[in-house]
Order: C-alpha cells, then sequence, then structure tokens
C-alpha cells in the first residue's frame, strides 16, 4: 500500500477577513497555521468565533478577504476534500437508513471499502444496531455513527466540534485514542469546551473574534 505523503503545514489562514454579517466580521485580518501533525486544541468563549473557524477551514464558508489553504491547496477546492475531514456538533444522519447504510454510503463517497469503517463501528459498541435505523438509536449511538461516517479513511487534517457530546465513557475513550494515533500523522484539531484528560493538546489556539487568536503551547 503506497504511503500517504502529507504537507508539512497542514492549515493556514493567511490576514482572513469573515463573517456572515458585513457589517459586523466575525475575524479581522486573522493569520495562523498548523503543522502536519499533532493535536491542537481551539478554545475561546461563546461567540469567539470558533464555529467560524471551522465552517471557513472546511471550505463552506469563503473569506470576504484572504486565504484559507488546507495543505497546498484553496479550502474551497473539491480536491481538499480529500485531505481533510469534518465532524461538527449537529449530528446529521438519514432517519430511516441503517447504521450498515450509512457507513457503506460514506464510504462509497469516499471512494473506499467500507470494512474499516464497519470494523470500527464494531469497537464503538454499535454491532448490535447495525441493522437498525438511525431514528432508533440513542443520542450517544447516533454520535457514535457520526463520528465514525465524518472520519473515514486516511486524511492529512481532521476537524472536531465538541466530538464528546453524548458518548459514554467507552466512547470517550476510544476517540481518545484514535485522536492521539491520529495526531501521530495527521493534524488533529480539537473544539471542546470539556475536553477529557486523556486528550493532551500540543498547541492551544484561543479565539478572541475580531481581536484574532492567540497560540500557546501544549501542556
Amino acid at each position: 500500500m503506497r504511503e500517504t505523503k502529507h504537507p508539512e503545514t497542514a492549515l493556514e489562514l493567511k490576514s482572513v477577513t469573515a463573517g456572515y454579517d458585513q457589517y459586523a466580521p466575525v475575524f479581522v485580518d486573522l493569520s495562523l497555521s498548523l503543522p502536519g501533525r499533532g493535536l491542537t486544541m481551539v478554545s475561546g468563549r461563546n461567540g469567539a468565533g470558533k464555529s467560524t473557524f471551522l465552517e471557513l477551514c472546511s471550505g463552506y464558508l469563503p473569506p470576504w478577504h484572504g486565504q484559507v489553504r488546507v495543505g497546498n491547496r484553496d479550502a474551497r477546492d473539491p480536491q481538499s476534500r480529500a485531505a481533510r475531514r469534518v465532524c461538527r456538533t449537529d449530528v446529521s444522519l438519514y432517519p430511516s437508513m441503517t447504521v450498515r447504510d450509512h457507513l457503506v454510503f460514506a464510504a462509497h463517497c469516499r471512494g473506499i471499502s467500507p470494512d474499516p469503517g464497519l470494523k470500527r463501528a464494531v469497537r464503538y459498541g454499535l454491532e448490535p444496531w447495525l441493522d437498525h435505523a438511525a431514528k432508533e438509536l440513542s443520542t450517544g449511538n447516533r454520535r457514535k455513527l457520526w463520528l465514525t461516517m465524518c472520519t473515514l479513511g486516511e486524511f492529512a487534517l481532521v476537524m472536531l466540534d465538541e466530538p464528546f457530546n453524548g458518548l459514554d465513557s467507552a466512547g470517550i475513550e476510544l476517540l481518545s485514542a484514535e485522536m492521539c494515533a491520529w495526531a501521530t500523522h495527521a493534524s488533529v484539531v480539537l473544539i471542546a469546551h470539556d475536553p477529557p484528560a486523556t486528550v493532551a493538546a500540543d498547541t492551544t489556539i484561543t479565539l478572541d473574534g475580531c481581536s484574532g487568536a492567540s497560540p500557546g503551547s501544549g501542556e
């Protein structure tokens, strides 16, 4: 199997001004970069722009000014999707589709085998629910399915927004271990108000809206 070569810089924002209301930008002249591997914690008060930051990096929200690059490509470039994974806070599933069908469909969209995703789902405790519709799942099991779907395959950058919400202790332990493993060869960005103690960030970025971002060293 050919080894995927990841860029030295996984994510870069250059002089980015962005927001949703032209009279009230969330960021003005924001610049930062993240290395090709390691775990970065993104923190900040409510309204500081954490979700906006994620949407800029996802390519969904275009900046008014400046550049957002994933690896060496513009974040909005369709080819950036191959290198990036984004797991948003809100779980979005098809109510009548089974767990198995969600994972097969997500793998098909990525052009990969569904087997690794199905094995991960089993490790998350979803085996009894593989042939149940998503609407029958508990909140925690919906989160486990969502996390697995959003992080299939190989990637250079993964961004997770409050991924521990609703998880049981076993799910928290497994996700923490997965994140630590990903961070050895990819850039992992975590947005979480109360991350578990088992997740140790290499770098912390504190967002403060229009004031930009303040980088800090990890613990």
